[in-house]
C-alpha cells in the first residue's frame, strides 16, 4: 500500500462538485454541495415538481451520483438489489441482486449503507456483509466479499451500514474494533483490527501532524488510527445506549465533534497525533443517525430520537451554546448548497433556508415525496435527488 499523502486526505472530487455527488455526504465529505441556489424571496411561485420517480425497494441508503448515473440500493422479498439508474429519466441502466433477509429490527430494515463510485468502479456494502466492487457503466462484478463469513465480522444491530471510504490504492470500512483496509483492486484485506461489533458511522480521514490517519466512530469510543497500518494512536470512550454512535465525526483543522442521541449529546475536541482533549460537552445537539453541517462558525443538525420530540437546531461550534430550534422535521436530514439549508423532514418535505444563526426563516418549501424520508438527498449538477424507505426515489431540477 503505498503511503497516503496529505493531498490524498483532502478528499479531492472526482470532478467538479456541480457535476457529482459520488459518495456519502459528497464530494468533500461535509453535506455541503458548492451550488448556489436563489436568495431568500427570489423562488419560483410554482412548486419544485419531481422530474420522475423509481422504485427501488426498501431501504435507507443515499443517493451517489457520477457521470449521467444514480446509485440506490434497496431490499424486496428478502432480495438486496443495486440500481444504476439514468439521472436523466430515472430509468434502470443496470441492476445487481442477491438474497439477503429484510431484517426488520424497530424500523423497516433493508439496506443502509450508501455506495462510493471511484472512475469507473462503484463499491456496494450489503446490509449483512455482502461487499461488491462493480464496473460503473455496466454492472460487470470485479470482485465480492462477505465481511461476515468470510472475514467472521459480527452482524451490528441494524446491519453494516459504513459507506466505503476511498484513499489512493485502498478501501477502509467501519468493521470490527476500529475498522479496516482493503486493497480496492483485489478485496483483499490489507489490514483489520479485532473483531468487536461493527458500527454505523463512516471511516473519516484526518491529518494529525504527519501522519495520515482515520477517525473511526465505533460502538462505544472514537478512535485515531493509522490509515497505512491501522495501528491506533488514541481512543476517546463514547458509550451510548445500545451503542448507536451513527452521525458522523466532523473535522475542522485540529477540532472534532462528536454527537450521539439518547440523551448523550454532543462534544467538541481538539484532536492532534498525540491525544484528543476535551473543550465543551453538553446536550444541545444529539444527532441520532443524521448528521450535521457545519457552516461558519456553527453547527445545523436536528437533535432528538423520537420524531414528535426532534428540533432542527443551530448551536456555536466553539461554546456549544443554542441559538435557536425549530420544530416540525421530525427525523428528517439536512445536507447545504453552499450557504443554504437544505432539509428533508421525514415525511417529505423539502425546506431551503439561508444557514443563520439568527433565526431559521424558510425560503422555499414543497412536498417532493411521501412516507418515511429518513435519507438525505444528494445534490448534482443543479438537481436534487431524495428517496424514502420504501424505496421511492424522486429527482428535482433546482432553480
Amino acid at each position: 500500500m503505498k503511503l497516503l499523502t496529505l493531498a490524498l486526505f483532502l478528499c479531492l472530487p472526482l470532478a467538479s462538485s456541480a457535476e457529482s455527488w459520488y459518495k456519502w455526504r459528497g464530494p468533500a465529505g461535509d453535506g455541503i454541495s458548492k451550488e448556489a441556489l436563489p436568495s431568500s424571496g427570489s423562488w419560483p411561485d410554482d412548486s419544485l415538481n419531481p422530474l420522475w420517480k423509481n422504485n427501488v425497494g426498501t431501504g435507507f441508503s443515499s443517493p451517489v451520483v457520477h457521470d449521467g448515473r444514480l446509485f440506490l440500493t434497496g431490499n424486496a422479498n428478502d432480495r438486496d438489489t443495486v440500481y444504476c439508474l439514468n439521472i436523466k429519466n430515472g430509468k434502470t441502466v443496470w441492476k445487481h441482486t442477491w438474497d439477503s433477509k429484510i431484517w426488520p429490527y424497530l424500523y423497516d430494515g433493508g439496506p443502509n449503507a450508501t455506495a462510493t463510485i471511484d472512475g469507473d468502479a462503484v463499491y456496494v456494502l450489503g446490509r449483512h456483509g455482502h461487499f461488491f466492487k462493480f464496473e460503473a457503466a455496466t454492472g460487470k462484478i470485479h470482485w465480492q466479499l462477505d465481511l461476515h463469513m468470510d472475514l467472521k465480522f459480527k452482524k451490528p444491530s441494524w446491519g453494516f451500514t459504513s459507506a466505503p471510504l476511498v484513499q489512493d490504492d485502498c478501501l477502509f470500512l467501519n468493521v470490527g474494533s476500529h475498522g479496516i483496509a482493503i486493497n480496492k483492486a483485489t478485496g483483499k484485506a490489507l489490514w483489520q483490527s479485532g473483531d468487536n461489533d461493527a458500527a454505523y458511522a463512516t471511516p473519516e480521514p484526518v491529518q494529525l501532524g504527519d501522519t495520515g490517519a482515520l477517525i473511526v466512530f465505533g460502538p462505544e469510543s472514537c478512535s485515531a488510527v493509522i490509515a497505512e497500518t491501522g495501528k491506533a494512536l488514541w481512543e476517546i470512550p463514547w458509550k451510548t445506549k445500545y451503542k448507536v454512535n451513527a452521525a458522523q465525526p466532523i473535522i475542522a483543522g485540529n477540532e472534532m465533534f462528536l454527537s450521539s442521541a439518547y440523551g448523550f449529546g454532543g462534544a467538541l475536541f481538539t484532536i492532534s497525533d498525540k491525544g484528543a482533549k476535551e473543550v465543551w460537552r453538553n446536550q444541545a445537539m444529539e444527532n441520532h443517525f443524521n448528521t450535521c453541517v457545519l457552516i461558519g462558525e456553527h453547527l445545523y443538525g436536528i437533535s432528538g430520537t423520537t420524531a414528535d420530540k426532534c428540533l432542527l437546531k443551530c448551536i456555536a461550534w466553539k461554546t456549544g451554546k443554542t441559538l435557536w430550534q425549530q420544530k416540525g422535521v421530525g427525523m428528517g436530514s439536512i445536507i447545504a448548497a453552499k450557504d443554504q439549508l437544505v432539509v428533508l423532514t421525514d415525511r417529505g418535505e423539502l425546506i431551503f433556508a439561508p444557514a443563520s444563526p439568527e433565526s431559521f426563516s424558510p425560503s422555499y418549501r414543497t412536498q417532493i415525496l411521501g412516507g418515511k424520508c429518513w435519507t438525505p438527498p444528494a445534490i448534482a449538477d443543479g438537481h436534487l435527488y431524495a428517496r424514502n424507505s420504501r424505496g421511492d426515489v424522486v429527482a428535482v431540477k433546482l432553480p
